[in-house]
Protein backbone atom coordinates (compact mmCIF):
# COMPACT_ATOMS: atom_id res chain seq x y z
CA UNK A 1 0.00 0.00 0.00
CA UNK A 2 2.81 2.16 0.68
CA UNK A 3 4.15 1.86 -2.79
CA UNK A 4 0.38 2.58 -4.10
CA UNK A 5 0.55 6.09 -1.96
CA UNK A 6 3.81 7.15 -3.44
CA UNK A 7 2.39 6.28 -6.51
CA UNK A 8 -0.29 8.14 -6.94
CA UNK A 9 1.46 11.24 -4.97
CA UNK A 10 4.02 11.18 -7.46
CA UNK A 11 0.85 11.11 -10.17
CA UNK A 12 -1.05 14.03 -8.35
CA UNK A 13 2.60 16.31 -8.05
CA UNK A 14 3.58 15.48 -11.77
CA UNK A 15 -0.36 16.83 -13.15
CA UNK A 16 -0.09 20.06 -11.46
CA UNK A 17 2.21 21.74 -13.38
CA UNK A 18 3.12 25.39 -12.44
CA UNK A 19 4.40 26.10 -16.43
CA UNK A 20 1.28 25.79 -17.96
CA UNK A 21 -0.23 29.07 -16.00
CA UNK A 22 3.18 30.82 -16.71
CA UNK A 23 3.23 30.11 -20.64
CA UNK A 24 -1.21 30.95 -20.57
CA UNK A 25 -0.03 34.28 -19.21
CA UNK A 26 2.85 34.92 -21.94
CA UNK A 27 0.24 33.54 -24.75
CA UNK A 28 -2.01 35.81 -22.95
CA UNK A 29 0.85 39.25 -23.31
CA UNK A 30 1.99 38.19 -26.70
CA UNK A 31 -1.83 38.53 -27.95
CA UNK A 32 -2.55 41.92 -26.36
CA UNK A 33 0.47 43.14 -28.04
CA UNK A 34 -0.31 41.43 -31.58
CA UNK A 35 -3.79 43.18 -30.38
CA UNK A 36 -2.11 46.59 -29.81
CA UNK A 37 0.05 46.42 -32.47
CA UNK A 38 -2.90 46.17 -35.18
CA UNK A 39 -4.77 48.63 -33.46
CA UNK A 40 -1.68 51.01 -34.30
CA UNK A 41 -1.46 49.77 -37.89
CA UNK A 42 -5.18 50.75 -38.41
CA UNK A 43 -5.15 54.03 -36.85
CA UNK A 44 -1.87 54.59 -38.94
CA UNK A 45 -3.78 53.37 -41.92
CA UNK A 46 -6.40 55.16 -41.53
CA UNK A 47 -4.28 58.52 -41.88
CA UNK A 48 -2.85 57.45 -44.75
CA UNK A 49 -6.31 56.71 -46.13
CA UNK A 50 -7.09 60.27 -45.45
CA UNK A 51 -3.85 62.21 -46.94
CA UNK A 52 -4.46 59.98 -50.10
CA UNK A 53 -8.38 60.76 -50.50
CA UNK A 54 -7.65 64.10 -50.20
CA UNK A 55 -4.47 64.25 -52.48
CA UNK A 56 -6.65 62.23 -54.93
CA UNK A 57 -9.89 64.73 -54.63
CA UNK A 58 -7.25 67.74 -55.51
CA UNK A 59 -5.65 65.97 -58.57
CA UNK A 60 -9.78 64.67 -59.46
CA UNK A 61 -10.50 68.12 -59.59
CA UNK A 62 -7.58 69.48 -62.19
CA UNK A 63 -8.72 66.46 -64.40
CA UNK A 64 -12.35 67.64 -64.13
CA UNK A 65 -11.42 71.10 -65.32
CA UNK A 66 -8.85 70.03 -67.87
CA UNK A 67 -11.84 68.27 -69.62
CA UNK A 68 -14.01 70.72 -69.22
CA UNK A 69 -11.78 73.34 -70.73
CA UNK A 70 -10.94 70.77 -73.23
CA UNK A 71 -14.04 69.92 -74.39
CA UNK A 72 -15.06 74.03 -75.16
CA UNK A 73 -12.05 73.98 -77.02
CA UNK A 74 -13.09 71.24 -79.13
CA UNK A 75 -16.49 72.76 -79.85
CA UNK A 76 -14.64 75.57 -80.79
CA UNK A 77 -12.32 74.17 -83.23
CA UNK A 78 -15.52 72.39 -84.92
CA UNK A 79 -17.12 75.36 -85.28
CA UNK A 80 -14.33 76.84 -86.86
CA UNK A 81 -14.16 73.82 -89.01
CA UNK A 82 -17.41 73.93 -89.97
CA UNK A 83 -17.48 77.53 -91.25
CA UNK A 84 -13.65 76.88 -92.63
CA UNK A 85 -15.89 74.42 -94.96
CA UNK A 86 -18.60 76.62 -95.82
CA UNK A 87 -16.01 79.10 -97.22
CA UNK A 88 -13.97 76.87 -99.32
CA UNK A 89 -16.75 76.86 -102.28
CA UNK A 90 -13.85 76.57 -105.20
CA UNK A 91 -14.88 78.57 -107.93
CA UNK A 92 -13.30 77.43 -110.88
CA UNK A 93 -12.61 79.68 -114.14
CA UNK A 94 -10.93 78.61 -117.49
CA UNK A 95 -9.42 81.03 -119.89
CA UNK A 96 -8.82 80.82 -123.17
CA UNK A 97 -6.33 83.10 -124.97
CA UNK A 98 -5.69 83.40 -128.44
CA UNK A 99 -2.78 85.03 -130.51
CA UNK A 100 -3.23 85.56 -133.98
CA UNK A 101 0.19 86.55 -135.97
CA UNK A 102 0.14 87.99 -139.02
CA UNK A 103 3.37 87.81 -141.22
CA UNK A 104 3.42 89.66 -144.31
CA UNK A 105 5.75 89.02 -146.67
CA UNK A 106 7.08 91.11 -149.98
CA UNK A 107 9.70 90.10 -152.53
CA UNK A 108 10.29 91.69 -155.62
CA UNK A 109 11.56 89.68 -158.64
CA UNK A 110 13.97 90.70 -161.24
CA UNK A 111 11.50 92.64 -163.22
CA UNK A 112 10.50 94.90 -160.21
CA UNK A 113 7.15 92.92 -159.43
CA UNK A 114 6.51 92.73 -156.38
CA UNK A 115 4.39 89.37 -154.49
CA UNK A 116 3.37 89.45 -151.19
CA UNK A 117 3.08 86.55 -149.09
CA UNK A 118 0.84 86.85 -146.03
CA UNK A 119 1.12 83.77 -143.07
CA UNK A 120 -1.20 84.09 -140.25
CA UNK A 121 0.23 81.95 -136.89
CA UNK A 122 -2.02 81.41 -133.94
CA UNK A 123 -1.89 79.80 -130.50
CA UNK A 124 -4.26 78.94 -127.88
CA UNK A 125 -3.68 78.93 -124.52
CA UNK A 126 -5.80 77.47 -121.84
CA UNK A 127 -5.30 79.12 -118.29
CA UNK A 128 -7.21 78.07 -115.00
CA UNK A 129 -7.45 79.82 -112.24
CA UNK A 130 -8.98 78.65 -109.12
CA UNK A 131 -10.50 81.01 -106.41
CA UNK A 132 -11.37 79.58 -102.80
CA UNK A 133 -12.59 82.02 -101.63
CA UNK A 134 -15.96 83.65 -101.62
CA UNK A 135 -17.62 86.40 -99.79
CA UNK A 136 -20.49 84.83 -98.26
CA UNK A 137 -20.28 84.03 -94.96
CA UNK A 138 -22.78 81.85 -93.27
CA UNK A 139 -23.94 81.21 -89.47
CA UNK A 140 -24.03 77.37 -88.61
CA UNK A 141 -25.52 75.43 -85.91
CA UNK A 142 -23.17 73.45 -84.25
CA UNK A 143 -25.41 71.27 -82.46
CA UNK A 144 -27.36 69.74 -85.14
CA UNK A 145 -23.81 68.67 -87.04
CA UNK A 146 -21.47 66.20 -85.21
Amino acid sequence: MKKYVTLLLFLLVSCNNPKNDLQFEDIQNESDSVLMKSHEDIQFADTIQKKSDSITQVKVKKVVTQIKFFTTEIEKFKTERILLLNELKVAKENVIIKVDTVFIETKKNFWGKEKTNVNTKSETKFVESIDSITSEKKVIDTTNNQ
